[in-house]
């Protein structure tokens, strides 16, 4: 297929008079990072997209189709090995293109369709690392309006209330469809859905085929876009054609759109769909062009695209050279901000996620951590986070004398063990000195088993919900609402996440946390997101984790005598080591041991001659680790020699107790790791002010991944989360975590971030209380309620009968909103500066249907 002639390019306004003078460039708006595209319009096969997409410095792709297949319909190994690619690349996905409610499929059609193609996607996602569908509202299949009108948001109701059970969001599109070009009727589908995990896909060129102002569109749904689609176009000569161009050079005011979205707060990212050379839909493809060149030509037109100034744009602001903290004696306490609403969303999706790591597995267990990673990635880039990196450390970087043993085996037997376990890295703001940054560390791995997710409205069941992907999940929703509340968060204080591996499984961060510690991505402020009950624990245990071994000979059950019993030997250990170790000395209090693993054999018919005991001696100072080792070796000493004593006499273990020494080894799985002792004093203060109390030294600690800031100067660590182990069923069945507690979790979060803002001078003085704030977004975005009846859900345990609020309804008649929700205001203080670019030249364009 021929193009016809390209649209005219920008004339020249260079006259005589200026020539050879150097003029200011049109301003930009910085989308490093933010642009990608739909992979299928630069090239079919998946290889392609890949090549683009590292061409042109993408961090992530939107899948529609690869090979001319719907994502829907390839099989589970066909994703896998897709998702292994493009992680491979370093690239996530950003969004995938559904079939649901498409031009193909009318109102009248069999809903089942639509049903099934949720369920595979909602599959597929949690294996790419996606929880965002493109979807449509259906055409009218010939009925009237009215009626058309009642089925498609029937449909879409009951479509939302899955999605909301599968933890992903359906991105309804202006395109096709009831909805799609009207904003009356997009605003009147959301308030009658009334859900959490209905949002808006904006495409910025569709308005020209379907002959409607995008922009003015765009101005109505602005509080509820999370995606966007970009592509311009010029009138065709027919109604419901068009004529692509690139970026900029149509009628669909690009331009405008982006500043609009920007200004009003929008931080997702800018998907390239340009159909230039290919129009999927449709099945045209021009024959004459490779589709990577025009699409990789739009790319670089939107990077460099000239976006007018902001009508209002914020006063420049000075940086002071170093912190000037006020002293806390003059300081008031700050105001606790109110619940901050949390998306439930993404931890069901999380949730969803398989990521116990093979240490808590073993092999041929699904390990999807490198998905939930890119999940939590896309989620937090939406307020404003740049991923600094996404990578799994070197073997050099975790073998060390510290290193547990397990680590140390799994390492040594499996080169893949460490790729399938990266770490992830966020910063929101600019790289600053650790005296402006705030540290948080959080961990999505989990141990294994656990039943399937479920939400009742209230509280959130299932493996990580409180341990750790639930505080995870209200971490980011703190930050967001800390930094719509303070500017100065994201631009003169910096916060930095890391997201890690390797916390469970007894790895004990030494290829999560420990490297990205080393590496210094610290702050001056560190909090660890661990269950604490909302009160902050400025201390963290460590551990020495002892193997008692027997190494002696088996005998069949009808010589139990000929050989070596383990399982009687080692059972004696137990007990008499527990006793030992657990005694109250006369001064202080008992020390903890816990009698771990005993493991000999299964077999009935036989006596084990070797088997293994596992002690976990738990410490809160170097010197009680040492003390707690040394008092190991000599129990275990005494213990084999009582064996000895007793069970010399009895025949059938009379050569069990002659060899018991001989055949007994006691190693270490790990010890000399280090703890985490309370930090210094402006650190209490500063919690303390902004209202989180601090957790009594009489009550027990736990070991975590806190343990690697120990004596890390210029800082304070400390470890805060919402529930507890116990209560909340950590590591066990029915692992849960409130929603209240969440939501409390977040709103201390904000609080704590705002405090440290007012701690280095950077905080405004004149903005409404952080509670007054928070009351206005919290109306914004609430947890899913219980679903329809036809299909609810069977939580592990105890159902509350509280129902949780949805999100509030938009009228039909909302024009201009304001982003209620905190992660949309968050952003609003986060405009990136101005950059100039290049003028584009123009390229041919492509004519074709509606979009």
């Amino acid at each position: 297929m021929k193009h016809p002639a390209p649209h005219p390019a920008r004339p020249d306004t260079t006259s005589a008079a200026t020539a050879g003078v150097t003029s200011a460039a049109p301003p930009t708006v910085d989308l490093t990072g933010r642009i990608t595209g739909i992979g299928d319009e630069a090239a079919p096969g998946l290889a392609g997209q890949i090549a683009v997409a590292r061409e042109l410095g993408w961090n992530a792709l939107e899948l529609r189709t690869i090979d001319g297949t719907a994502l829907a319909d390839l099989t589970g190994p066909a994703v896998r090995e897709a998702a292994d690619r493009l992680h491979a690349a370093g690239l996530g996905v950003v969004c995938l293109a559904s079939r649901i409610g498409n031009w193909a499929r009318p109102v009248t059609g069999p809903f089942s369709a639509d049903l099934e193609e949720l369920e595979r996607l909602a599959e597929h996602g949690r294996t790419l690392g996606c929880r965002s569908l493109r979807v449509m509202s259906w055409t009218d299949g010939g009925l009237p309006e009215d009626q058309w009108a009642t089925l498609a948001i029937d449909r879409m109701r009951r479509l939302a209330r899955r999605a909301e059970r599968l933890g992903v969001e359906l991105l309804h599109e202006n395109c096709t469809g009831w909805a799609g070009s009207d904003a009356t009727r997009t605003l009147r589908m959301l308030a009658e859905v009334e859900s959490p995990a209905l949002r808006v896909l904006f495409d910025t060129g569709n308005g020209v085929p379907y002959g409607y102002d995008g922009h003015a569109l765009l101005e109505r749904l602005l509080p509820y876009v999370a995606h966007v689609h970009v592509k311009d176009a010029l009138p065709g000569e027919r109604p419901g054609e068009a004529v692509y161009t690139l970026p900029g050079d149509g009628t669909a005011r690009v331009a405008e759109c982006v500043r609009l979205l920007e200004d009003h707060g929008y931080r997702g990212a800018y998907s390239l769909e340009p159909h230039l050379a290919v129009v999927p839909h449709e099945g045209r493809r021009d024959e004459d062009t490779a589709p990577a060149t025009p699409f990789a030509q739009a790319a670089r037109r939107l990077a460099t695209l000239p976006v007018p100034p902001a009508p209002h744009p914020l006063p420049p602001t000075s940086q002071p050279a170093s912190p000037t903290p006020t002293p806390a004696a003059h300081r008031a306490p700050a105001p606790i901000p109110a619940p901050v609403p949390v998306d439930v969303g993404l931890l069901l999706h999380l949730l969803h996620t398989p990521t116990a790591g093979p240490l808590e597995t073993g092999p041929g267990a699904p390990h999807l951590l490198t998905a939930a990673l890119r999940s939590y990635a896309t989620a937090a880039a939406r307020i404003g986070f740049e991923t600094v990196s996404l990578r799994a450390p070197d073997p050099a970087e975790v073998l060390r004398d510290d290193t547990p043993r397990p680590v140390r085996r799994a390492v040594a037997a499996d080169p893949a063990f460490l790729a399938s376990q990266p770490s992830l890295l966020l910063r929101l703001g600019p790289e600053l000195p650790r005296e402006r940054t705030v540290m948080f560390n959080v961990h999505l791995d989990t141990v294994a088993g656990g039943a399937p997710p479920t939400c009742d409205g209230t509280r959130v069941y299932g493996r990580g919900a409180v341990d750790a992907k639930g505080p995870a999940v209200a971490l980011l929703a703190g930050i967001a609402s800390a930094a719509a509340f303070c500017p100065a968060i994201g631009r003169d204080v910096t916060v930095l996440v890391q997201a890690v591996a390797g916390e469970e499984g007894g790895a004990l961060g030494t290829f999560g946390t420990r490297p990205l510690v080393t590496a210094g991505h610290v702050g001056r402020l560190n909090v660890f997101c661990e269950p604490t009950g909302l009160r902050h624990l400025p201390r963290a245990t460590a551990a020495a984790t002892a193997r008692i071994t027997v190494e002696g000979e088996d005998a069949v059950d009808d010589r139990p005598g000929a050989g070596h019993n383990a399982t009687v030997l080692l059972g004696f250990l137990a007990q008499h080591l527990a006793a030992t170790l657990g005694a109250a000395p006369a001064e202080g209090p008992a020390p903890t041991v816990c009698v771990a693993g005993l493991h000999t054999g299964t077999l009935h018919n036989k006596v084990h001659g070797t088997g293994a005991l596992l002690l976990n001696l738990p410490y809160a100072t170097a010197e009680a680790g040492a003390a707690a080792e040394e008092a190991l070796t000599r129990a275990l000493d005494e213990s084999v020699r009582e064996f000895t004593a007793r069970f010399s006499g009895l025949p059938l273990f009379a050569r069990t107790a002659a060899d018991a020494a001989r055949i007994t080894r006691l190693t270490w799985e790990k010890r000399g790791l280090p703890v985490l002792g309370p930090g210094p004093a402006w650190g209490e203060a500063l919690l303390a002010r902004a209202g989180i109390e601090r957790r009594p030294d009489t009550e027990p600690g736990f070991t975590c991944d806190a343990i690697w800031l120990a004596d890390t100067p210029d800082t304070y660590t400390t470890v805060l989360g919402p529930g507890s182990l116990d209560t909340n069923h950590a590591h066990a069945p029915g692992e849960y975590v409130d929603l209240a507690d969440l939501e409390t979790f977040a709103s201390r979060t904000a609080a704590l971030l705002t405090v440290f803002a007012e701690e280095t001078g950077s905080a405004p003085t004149d903005r409404p209380s952080p509670t007054t704030e928070n009351t206005r977004r919290t109306e914004a975005a609430r947890p899913p309620a219980t679903p329809e009846n036809t299909e609810p859900p069977t939580p592990p345990g105890p159902t509350p009968t509280a129902q949780a609020t949805r999100h509030p309804a938009p009228t039909a008649d909302t024009t201009h909103g304001t982003a209620a929700d905190p992660l949309s205001l968050a952003a609003e203080a986060l405009r990136p500066p101005a950059a100039a670019g290049p003028t584009p030249t123009s390229t041919p364009t492509k004519k074709a249907g509606p979009a």
